[in-house]
């Protein structure tokens, strides 16, 4: 069987979302020539479908939606190992960031649903205790992920060992944090920030 070619055309590449990800980026995917610098060093590339290199030019050709559709920028620890190996100074680490911001507000196909959920309920528990309450934010996890059970032995060996409070209090500068809250929310309307 012959290798079928690619036919890449305005019909079939998504250049508005690569628009998207290059303007909350900040960082131009065409500068990228696929030397595989960023790949080599990423620790986590082992366990991406589509490795560094490969998420770039994935979105050189388009392809963003099957970008969505996997696992591989969820996987990315944000480490700007591969930001700072590019000899081309495209900026992986925010690119990635750009695109979880994507599949977070378009409720995508994402396979990784189980991390947005989490980070979603890490930064409402900021929002609204001004601090990290881990014990609601395990609680609520299992919960909304349907894992009711889900390390119910180890809760009381952390609270015995006073690694995990079962009270909690709210930071004293919450009016603070609810003002950088809405700070970021005025400037995602306008575009300048994530």
């Amino acid at each position: 069987m012959k290798n079928k070619l690619m036919h890449l055309s305005n019909e079939t590449m998504n250049i508005g979302f690569v628009k998207k990800v290059e303007a909350l980026s900040g960082s131009s995917v065409r500068r990228c020539f696929q030397c595989g610098k960023c790949s080599a060093g990423c620790p986590m590339s082992t366990f991406m479908e589509h490795p560094p290199n490969r998420v770039v030019r994935l979105l050189q050709l388009g392809q963003g939606q099957r970008i969505l559709a996997g696992r591989s920028i969820w996987y990315c620890a944000s480490c700007e190992t591969c930001t700072t190996r590019c000899p081309n100074k495209v900026d992986l680490a925010a690119i990635m960031d750009a695109l979880r911001k994507l599949s977070w507000d378009a409720d995508g196909p994402s396979k990784e649903s189980y991390v947005q959920l989490a980070n979603r309920l890490f930064i409402e528990n900021i929002r609204t205790y001004g601090r990290q309450y881990e014990l609601r934010l395990g609680a609520a996890f299992n919960m909304k992920s349907g894992q009711f059970l889900k390390d119910l032995m180890l809760g009381p060996k952390l609270i015995s060992k006073g690694k995990l409070k079962m009270f909690h209090s709210k930071n004293k500068n919450i009016a603070e944090i609810e003002g950088i809250f809405k700070r970021i929310e005025e400037m995602r309307k306008k575009g300048e920030a994530l």
